[in-house]
This record gives structure tokens, C-alpha cells and sequence, in this order.
């Protein structure tokens, strides 16, 4: 079990992963569908920590039930799937956080709204989202199509998109005076760049039981030690401990 919560550390979320079932016939209560090493599902579970809401955790990661059960209820069959109390239904990790700010003001945001924060904020966002979309999109969504003869100027296209997205954020890291990219603190931007970094550290770790981990290396990008020490000073913190 996770923890988190609404009025304090700690509060539980519960992990029922193994449970799958008609969502619809259970007493309504917030879940999240997610997979465990996903950078998308991990931004959440960070943004609901932050926001202290208790969710039930559903990691679909192989589990075919329960990934059958999240894609019946996201329109674009894609995970996390964030499910409010009501049962109303929500996707896109960028999306639910969003939603998160606006429903649960009461605690810190996730997404600054000061003006000298913002610009750093999204463009470290922007940055982090682009080098893992070039990522994961040819290397996991679309790798089935490694035998067409375009294959290897399409890996050499998205590798160079993915590695210019890395060294920026190196960059804008290692220029930072604090070790948060807000100045008012840890935000949805370090949220986007951490879970980045640590599935970049993870994919050598998993590659000799995940495809989908072999597939990506074989894009070549490599991790600039400035974004692992920038990732350093966050480690031990309460909630990034939390994901496990």
C-alpha cells in the first residue's frame, strides 16, 4: 500500500490490482488504473499525493482483466485512467492533473500560477513530454513496425528528437540556483522530469524480462549525469519514496 492522503501523511491507497471486476457495481470510490514503471501513471500518483487524494490503485501492468476494464472506460484506451467518486472518467496524465488543481485548490498546486514561474514550469514540461513521446510512441506503440524499409530513418529521426529533448532538460537543470524548477517549489514540472529520469535509469535494469525496455534502448539515447543529480536531491522525499 501507498501512502497518502487528504488531511496528512499518512493516508492509505489501497492497492487491489489483483482484484479486477465491473467497477460499476461497486460502491464509487476514486481509482487509478496504472502501470506501475509508467513515467504517465507515476506523474499522478505523485500529483495525488501532493493533492492528498486517497484513490484505490489498479496497476494493469499484466493484468488483461484489469487493463480490459480501463479501456472500457477511457475513451482513447490508454492508461492512467483516473476515476472520481461519481464515476465520472478521466485520461492524459496532463489532463488529470489539470482536473486535480481545479477540483482540490485547497491543497498546493501542482501547476504554479505564478507568472515568473510558468514559463520554466511548462517548458520543462513541454520538454520532458517530448523526449518521452519520441520515446514511446516508435519504441513501444509503433515497434511493430521495425520491418519497414523507413524503419531505421524513423528510429534516427525520433532517437535525435528524444536525445535534443534529454540535453535540454540537462541544461535548464543544471542552470537552476534551487533544486526545484518553481521557485515556490516542487511542482508539476519536476514532477514530468523526475518520473522521466528514473524511467530512463530503469529501462537497463528490466531489459532482460521487458520487451518493451529492449526495444526502447535500442533508440541509443543516453542520460546526462546533471538530470541524475538533479533527480539526487529528490530521491528520499516522502512521496517519490511512495512509488516504490
Amino acid at each position: 500500500m501507498e501512502q497518502c492522503g487528504r488531511r496528512g501523511w499518512p493516508l492509505t491507497l489501497h492497492d487491489r490490482s489483483g482484484a479486477a471486476g465491473d467497477y460499476a457495481k461497486m460502491p464509487f470510490m476514486r481509482l487509478l488504473y496504472h502501470f506501475s514503471v509508467s513515467p504517465y501513471s507515476r506523474r499522478v500518483r505523485l500529483a495525488l499525493l501532493q493533492k492528498r487524494v486517497s484513490v484505490e490503485l489498479r496497476d494493469a501492468l499484466g493484468n488483461a482483466a484489469l487493463l480490459e476494464e480501463a479501456q472500457r472506460l477511457g475513451a482513447v484506451k490508454t492508461v492512467p485512467i483516473f476515476v472520481e467518486e461519481d464515476g465520472r472518467v478521466l485520461g492524459d496524465s496532463t489532463v488529470i492533473t489539470h482536473y486535480l488543481d481545479r477540483a482540490y485548490p485547497s491543497e498546493t498546486p501542482i501547476w504554479p500560477t505564478s507568472s515568473e514561474d510558468a514559463f520554466a514550469v511548462f517548458e520543462a514540461a513541454m520538454l520532458a513530454d517530448a523526449g518521452l513521446a519520441a520515446l514511446a510512441d516508435p519504441g513501444i506503440r509503433y515497434y511493430g513496425l521495425r520491418d519497414s524499409s523507413t524503419w531505421e530513418n524513423v528510429q534516427r529521426e525520433y532517437a535525435g528528437r528524444a536525445q535534443r529533448a534529454i540535453d535540454a532538460l540537462a541544461d535548464r537543470v543544471s542552470s537552476l540556483s534551487r533544486p526545484t524548477v518553481a521557485a515556490s517549489g516542487w511542482s508539476g514540472a519536476d514532477m514530468w522530469i523526475y518520473t522521466f529520469v528514473i524511467w530512463l535509469e530503469t529501462l537497463p535494469k528490466i531489459a532482460h524480462e521487458a520487451a518493451f525496455a529492449a526495444q526502447v534502448l535500442t533508440f541509443g539515447c543516453t542520460l546526462p549525469p546533471a538530470l541524475q543529480r538533479w533527480a539526487d536531491q529528490h530521491r528520499d522525499r516522502e512521496d517519490v519514496r511512495a512509488l516504490g
